[in-house]
């Protein structure tokens, strides 16, 4: 009985208002991820590039997933980067992306 209270009476009064706090809280935190994401996919290439001139061997690995770590930010924060004319987070190269 008291579902159905909150059903009938509570909720259309209140419920669109926690839709939308909801929805701005996740977003907060889904661009704070996204900028982390770039951040750390920015570093991780930058230094598997840097490994190619001081032959390192693991710089495929830290390019790889720093393309990845930039997508996955890229796809968070909707940002589109471009990097060396392939474009990181375009909507039509990768499929619709983004959350929003």
């Amino acid at each position: 009985m008291g579902i159905l209270i909150f059903v009938f009476i509570f909720f259309p009064f209140f419920g669109l208002n926690w839709r939308y706090q909801i929805g701005g809280i996740l977003s907060i935190l889904i661009d704070m991820l996204g900028s982390l994401c770039l951040t750390i996919g920015g570093l991780l290439t930058l230094i598997g590039f840097v490994g190619i001139f001081t032959r390192s061997l693991h710089w495929s690995r830290n390019v790889i997933i720093g393309i990845t770590f930039l997508w996955i930010g890229c796809w968070c924060t909707g940002a589109v980067l471009n990097l060396f004319g392939f474009l990181i987070g375009d909507g039509t190269s990768s499929g619709g992306s983004g959350w929003y």
